[in-house]
């Protein structure tokens, strides 16, 4: 008796394995086929491709879906995201992103990369991203030892080298979409030419400042310069509007003229026609023609007269002939 009660002493050299033996090889067996199936079954994502190196040297690239490789060890897997678009930040470093993003300016080593010297020997403080791709993923994993320290020393080298053509006012201004164009174009070659394996999606510049030593002095002429552009674009509005108007009244003017000048050539050509028809009529008859005009202008000036008197030189007096400005009715 052990002390606790009545129960005899467990003994493990007693126990009864013979029932077991049975099962032990059905047992071993399937865990063999599960070890041998979770180390000859891969599966690759929808938006992976996957390298397989069989002994250390490159077999092949498989797409997504379910596939089979050497157990052992004997093949290796290696997968990429091909479908994502990586980031790499210059001078800056996004520590959130969303709606309220939250952007790092001041980490350590940002001003060494981002501070650069332009054509004019100004300083600018340039903030950019490259954004790639992985389009072969065997180049991206095996021929390049770090590919991300690779391509932040091209683009930095590039980005530099364009900075160093332009001016300050370009950098600031007119240039970046140019800037942009061109370094997306030669980090990729260059890339390329080195068997990175990357497609080079987009080079944006987020940020061209000067430095915060002179920053207020650059925005001052930066205020100065809107303010120029403006007054000009308004004085370039108004020349806009006011020469069309006055070369408008100048054709009218001379329209006009033109008008009255074919007018009054017309009326005086007519009226010289018209005198040179009477005069031949006159030379014709001069006595009934002269006779004829005159009964003819006296039509025309006596129904204007208010009275008329005739002034006989035999006479005395004043004869009254014709009350023609009044119409006397008779009652």
């Amino acid at each position: 008796m052990n002390g606790y009660g009545d129960n005899p002493e467990f003994k493990f050299d007693k126990i009864q394995f013979e029932p077991f033996k049975k099962y032990v090889i059905p047992v071993a067996i399937v865990i063999g086929i599960i070890i041998l199936g979770y180390s000859t079954v891969f599966t690759v994502k929808a938006n992976q491709r996957a390298v397989i190196l069989r002994f250390g040297e490159y077999m092949e690239t498989v797409e997504p879906g379910l596939h089979f490789k050497l157990p052992f060890g004997i093949d290796k897997v290696y997968a990429g995201e091909v479908k994502r678009i990586y980031n790499e930040e210059f001078g800056y470093r996004t520590l959130r992103s969303g709606r309220e993003s939250m952007i790092d300016y001041n980490f350590r080593g940002a001003q060494e990369v981002s501070l650069m010297l332009t054509g004019d020997r100004n300083c600018a403080e340039v903030h950019w991203v490259v954004r790639y791709k992985i389009k072969n993923l065997k180049e991206y994993l095996f021929n390049v030892r770090n590919v991300k320290s690779t391509i932040r020393d091209v683009s930095e080298a590039v980005m530099r080298r364009l900075i160093g053509d332009r001016s300050i006012d370009e950098v600031l201004t007119i240039g970046r979409r140019d800037i942009e164009d061109i370094a997306e174009g030669e980090i990729e070659t260059l890339l390329d030419m080195y068997g990175c394996g990357i497609d080079v999606q987009a080079v944006n510049l987020k940020g061209v400042n000067p430095p915060s030593q002179v920053k207020d002095a650059f925005d001052a002429v930066n205020k100065a310069v809107q303010m120029r552009d403006q007054i000009t674009n308004e004085a370039e509005g108004k020349r806009n509007k006011v020469i069309p108007a006055a070369m408008g009244k100048k054709e009218q003017a001379i329209s006009e003229a033109e008008g009255y000048k074919i007018r009054r050539i017309n009326e005086a050509t007519g009226d010289t026609k018209a005198f040179i028809a009477v005069w031949k009529e006159y030379e014709k008859a001069k006595d009934v023609t002269r006779r004829r005009l005159y009964l003819e202008t006296m039509a025309k000036v006596i129904p204007k007269c208010g009275e008329v008197y005739i002034i006989d030189e035999d006479q005395k007096g004043i004869l009254p002939i014709l009350n023609l400005g009044e119409s006397k009715v008779v009652k």
